[in-house]
């Protein structure tokens, strides 16, 4: 895949998980041009990935130069006047409109081209309309119009869509700066608090529909009170949490990333401790601790509690400003009180009248309202459900044990320790899944891949073929035996220089592809590969026909690939499909009738 856009998360490849909330956003946006797809915005706090899966989405859909032109925009956290906020807003649109026209990739750093540069671009692919568009702008941007600037550019997105007979969509990121940080005068005396509520009509578009974001639930959830009556955006919900086995991915995956050594114990509890929070399992990996040790459970306990105390690293550093800033709102003893009591027992509701009786009666209840409010707003605490009325704090282990070690002992004279707190929860997890060895073997069974991935590239470190290959598979049928053991022989034998999981190949002229997994090899003459698909589902939802046809389809795309990449011949592609439950009679039959090797669970790890 091209990545127009260069996403902020680095290597595209560290992009995990999410794989229903990408499958929800692609399937609204694959609406857009029935005009069926009704504006969004994406809830989650800050580091919950809301900003990789946005422009993830960009470039998805930039590749697919389809009928919807993606348009994604950041508003920054810093002070700007609203006519050089609109200016940028409109190059940036003009930017990513003329990238996915004439198919060029975003300058370094997302930075936009400058008008000359536009018309430049606009004239060679003789866009009239985009022209004549951009004179209007100009225009304004000259005679110092801001609120005509302003709404040109914010209407842009729709106007180029009827023009130009194509859809947009609209992605703005942390839209809520925009009622702190836009002034209407150079001078920032006048705050622009009502700003977003210029999109108020924008936001119905069925043309260019938008998909908006905030870091700040309570924040954002007030402004599209005031601004967005009427349910004018769908809330979406965006977890901090990946699923058990995309956690355990992501463990696997930043192991890789910083070169560290883990085993899968280790990677278990580190899932665990993390609660699959790919900001944590970074932030961990990534420890710059010199005793730092995640080889074991007791090196994973310490590393997690260094992190969480050490003030200079980035979970401490993340969090603390988060809480800092929601308390400096409240500004008193009173909000530090009502957080450890709900931290306490976070998964409890408590009512207003509970809250007010734990601080001894001292405050009237519109004051502890308003005081509720601000910390829900803050995303410290939260109100479940529609309750008005009942509090309780935010499931985040890490989160809650970060706040302790902040205030506990200033408000309560007792200071946590936090290597007992966590080796508490370790052995609450022993207790609850049994063994940590059985959670280990049931969760490799969940993320085929990752499994599969290891092996091969620890085979490619050692320079080693895989161990036991041909013992590895389901029997073949006899009339494809021979062909099935001559492929097998062959990979049994050789050895891999290059391993990839979930890569993305691309020819010329074609949608890209994803591979599950990838082990190449070559020597002076030739090259040749392994390609692994994987379905990890139950035995009543095993591979389908369509499925098996569409991975032979996909291992011809990745001889072209490989050709391409190479300049050499193909020596041969051994292709293996893993279905952790096995296969129907008529699949299977087909699959090793077009030479594809076979295997499940069972089979794979005896």
């Amino acid at each position: 895949m091209i990545y127009a856009l260069k996403e902020r998360i680095g290597d595209p490849n560290l992009f995990c998980g999410r794989k229903k909330n990408m499958e929800l956003l692609m399937n609204w946006a694959n609406g857009i041009p029935e005009e069926i797809s009704k504006s969004r915005a994406l809830l989650g706090r800050r580091k919950c990935g809301k900003t990789a899966i946005m422009q993830r989405l960009f470039n998805i859909l930039w590749n697919k130069n389809g009928y919807v032109v993606p348009f994604y925009f950041e508003v920054l956290e810093e002070d700007q006047w609203l006519l050089d906020f609109a200016t940028d807003y409109y190059r940036t649109l003009m930017s990513q409109y003329l990238s996915f026209k004439t198919r060029t990739i975003l300058p370094a750093n997302n930075r936009t081209w400058d008008f000359e540069e536009l018309i430049s671009m606009a004239s060679e692919i003789n866009d009239a309309k985009a022209l004549k568009d951009m004179e209007v702008f100009q225009r304004y941007l000259k005679a110092e119009q801001e609120h005509q600037a302003m709404r040109w550019a914010f209407s842009a997105p729709g106007d180029l869509a009827q023009n130009e007979n194509v859809f947009f969509l609209v992605m703005i990121d942390e839209i809520q700066f925009m009622t702190k940080y836009i002034f209407h005068d150079k001078a920032h005396q006048v705050q622009g608090h009502h700003l977003p509520g210029a999109y108020h009509g924008l936001v119905e578009s069925k043309v260019a529909p938008m998909l908006v974001s905030g870091s700040y639930i309570g924040w954002m959830t007030q402004m599209m009170h005031e601004m967005f009556k009427g349910g004018r955006l769908k809330k979406t919900p965006i977890s901090s949490k990946l699923t058990e086995e995309e956690g355990l991915e992501a463990v696997y995956l930043y192991a890789r990333y910083y070169h560290k050594t883990v085993y899968d114990e280790a990677a278990v509890v580190i899932n665990s401790l993390t609660q699959s929070d790919p900001f944590y399992i970074a932030s961990l990996l990534g420890s710059d601790w010199e005793e730092q040790d995640l080889t074991t459970v007791e090196g994973v306990k310490k590393t997690l509690a260094y992190e969480i105390r050490d003030h200079e690293g980035e979970l401490f550093g993340t969090w603390s400003e988060y809480i800092y800033s929601t308390l400096n709102e409240v500004n008193d003893q009173y909000a530090k009180k009502i957080l450890l009591f709900l931290s306490k027992e976070r998964y409890q509701e408590h009512t207003r009248l509970e809250i007010g009786k734990h601080l001894g009666d001292q405050l009237d209840d519109s004051t502890l309202e308003k005081k509720l409010r601000a910390l829900e707003y803050g995303d410290l605490i939260k109100r479940p459900g529609l309750s008005h009325f009942r509090y309780c704090g935010i499931p985040d282990d890490i989160l809650d044990l970060i706040f302790r070690d902040l205030y506990q002992e200033e408000i309560e004279h007792d200071k946590p320790n936090i290597e007992n707190e966590i080796d508490i929860r370790l052995k609450a997890l022993e207790k609850e899944k049994k063994s940590l060895q059985g959670l280990v073997s049931d969760l490799k069974g969940r993320v085929l891949e990752w499994t599969v991935y290891r092996e091969l590239h620890h085979c490619q470190v050692q320079q080693q073929p895989l161990f036991e290959f041909q013992k590895r598979f389901r029997p073949f049928k006899p009339q494809f035996a021979a062909k099935l053991e001559a492929i097998l022989a062959l990979a049994s034998q050789s050895l891999f220089s290059k391993t990839w999981i979930k890569h993305y190949i691309q020819l010329a002229g074609k949608t890209p592809i994803e591979v599950d997994v990838l082990a190449e090899g070559s020597d002076a003459e030739s090259c040749w590969a392994c390609v692994f698909e994987m379905k990890n589902r139950n035995e009543k939802n095993l591979p389908t026909l369509k499925e098996a046809q569409s991975f032979v389809a996909n291992v011809s795309l990745v001889k072209q690939w490989l050709t391409q990449e190479n300049d050499k011949q193909v020596k041969w592609i051994c292709p293996v499909y893993f279905s952790a439950e096995g296969f129907s009679a008529a699949v299977e039959e087909y699959l090793q009738e077009q030479c594809v090797l076979t295997t499940d669970w069972a089979h794979w790890e005896r």
